[in-house]
């Protein structure tokens, strides 16, 4: 569990060396695409344990009859 939680936090910070901002004016980076929506509200939940402030999961995507289509998404915030 430490391990993954490990490699989850690592993750974390080099998709937020390499993302791109969500809104350069908010200080957010976007983060994702995750396949499930578990996935997304754990890595957000790793976000705040680094110290990040993140925003709630949403979903993109994926008609009514193709889910899987569906990825997920969340906002890390930071100080400017």
């Amino acid at each position: 569990m430490k391990n993954c939680l490990s490699g989850l936090g690592s993750a974390l910070f080099l998709s937020l060396t390499l993302a791109a901002p969500a809104n350069a004016d908010a200080c957010s980076y976007r983060i994702g695409p995750f396949l499930t929506q578990d996935a997304a509200q754990a890595a957000a939940q790793q976000a705040s344990y680094l110290g990040f402030e993140a925003s709630g999961v949403w979903g993109q995507g994926g008609l009514y009859s193709d889910w899987s289509n569906r990825r997920y998404f969340f906002n890390v915030f930071y100080e400017c």
